[in-house]
């Protein structure tokens, strides 16, 4: 039997300086999270640093259990996915709304 690793899923150890760089200049407009681990892994690298960088910066996720974790750390989430795919998630953004939460 030969195991092949598909990926593997890790949080940096500290976040990338362009990403920092624009979300404190506030040139993001919105964050995706297509997982619950990604949504802990941000909130990981972005803890420490002093400020909310995602304030005035939307969040969407892709399904319930996602949204959970985006409440669980950040206190909110403002777009769900109806189809808890990355399609459904791409929808729910560029549909004006479509699968909206409320905060």
């Amino acid at each position: 039997m030969v195991e092949v690793p598909a990926y593997e899923s890790r949080c940096p150890d500290a976040i990338d300086p362009d990403i920092l760089t624009a979300l404190q200049q506030h040139q993001i407009d919105i964050v995706t999270f297509a997982s619950s681990k990604t949504v802990k892994n941000f909130h990981q690298l972005v803890q420490g640093l002093g400020v909310d960088l995602l304030a005035g910066v939307a969040i969407a996720s892709i399904g319930p259990q996602t949204s959970m974790a985006c409440q669980q750390y950040f206190g909110r989430v403002d777009m769900e996915a109806t189809e808890y795919t990355l399609p459904g998630l791409t929808a729910a953004i560029v549909g004006k709304g479509m699968g909206e939460r409320g905060s």
